[in-house]
């Protein structure tokens, strides 16, 4: 998603000098742009939750164990 963000926004940089194409396609392309980099932001926060929720779920399992042992 990073790259694919990257890549949409040299194109853009790229048609935006000349007048072959009109400023409303570049702008959508730097929408899209800014939409690929949102969804690389949310993949990322998705990535670090779930790898909390793995480290809390081992911490739990631990835990769990000790109890079993004390009672």
């Amino acid at each position: 998603a990073v790259a694919a963000s990257l890549l949409t926004l040299v194109f853009g940089t790229l048609l935006a000098p000349g007048e072959a194409v009109a400023p409303g396609v570049v702008l959508l392309i730097g929408g899209v742009a800014l939409l690929a980099a949102g969804i690389a932001l949310i993949e990322l926060v998705l990535r670090m939750l779930l790898a909390q929720a793995v480290d809390r779920d081992a911490e739990a399992g631990r835990m769990q164990a000790e109890l079993e042992e004390v009672i």
